[in-house]
This record gives C-alpha cells, sequence and structure tokens, in this order.
C-alpha cells in the first residue's frame, strides 16, 4: 500500500510542530506545512496530499472557505479539521462544507493518531 501524504494547514507554528512531530512519530508521512489558506491551496496543487489537517480560524482565508476551494479541487481528499473552539455551530458548518472529521485543541496524541489511521486505512 502507499504511504499516504499528509498536509498540515495552522498559523501557528506551535500546532503545526506538535501535529508534524506526532504525526511522523507514529510512522505518517508529512509533505509539507503551511501557514495559511492561500499557502495551503498552492501547496495542495504541487504536492497532491491525500489528507489535510487543516485549522479553522486563520487570517485571510479561514480554515472552513479554505476547505471548500480543497474540496472543489479534489473531492476524495480527506480534511480534518483542528480547532480551539468547540461550537456545535462551527462544527456542523465544517460538516456541511466537507470536512470528514472534526478535531478539538489542544488535542491528544493517541485521538489524533486514531483519527488519522481511521482516515488512511
Amino acid at each position: 500500500m502507499q504511504e499516504k501524504k499528509i498536509l498540515i494547514v495552522d498559523d501557528s507554528q506551535h500546532t503545526r510542530k506538535s501535529l508534524k512531530d506526532i504525526l511522523e512519530k507514529n510512522n505518517f508521512n508529512v509533505v509539507g506545512e503551511a501557514t495559511s489558506g492561500a499557502e495551503a491551496i498552492k501547496l495542495f496543487n504541487s504536492l497532491s496530499p491525500d489528507m489535510v489537517v487543516l485549522d479553522i480560524i486563520m487570517p485571510q482565508l479561514g480554515g472552513i472557505e479554505t476547505l471548500r476551494m480543497l474540496r472543489s479541487l479534489n473531492k476524495d481528499v480527506k480534511i480534518i479539521m483542528v480547532s480551539a473552539l468547540d461550537s456545535i455551530d462551527r462544527v456542523r458548518e465544517c460538516m456541511k462544507a466537507g470536512a470528514n472529521h472534526y478535531i478539538l485543541k489542544p488535542f491528544e496524541e493517541s485521538k489524533i493518531i486514531e483519527i488519522i489511521k481511521k482516515f488512511t486505512d
């Protein structure tokens, strides 16, 4: 089976590093990191990841708008939203826009791995 490629998108360097460390430690292939929605779209087009771990609150192009754009580029890509906001309306909005799952910050390593595995197996 081919290794799945993962793109991490978050304006927080700390969050990107944490996610990358967790994923790489568990043998996932992180192919890129983006600090904004616009950068995510560019990297998505050049890297063709199988999965995107995407923050919701980002400057300029927010996560939900980015989610919609990514979904329009590839209807099959797996998109996991990550946010400190636990508003049920926000979760519904993400799922309606095409997210595959929603993870709350601060996240637990075991929960991240469980969810990523669910969508990469």
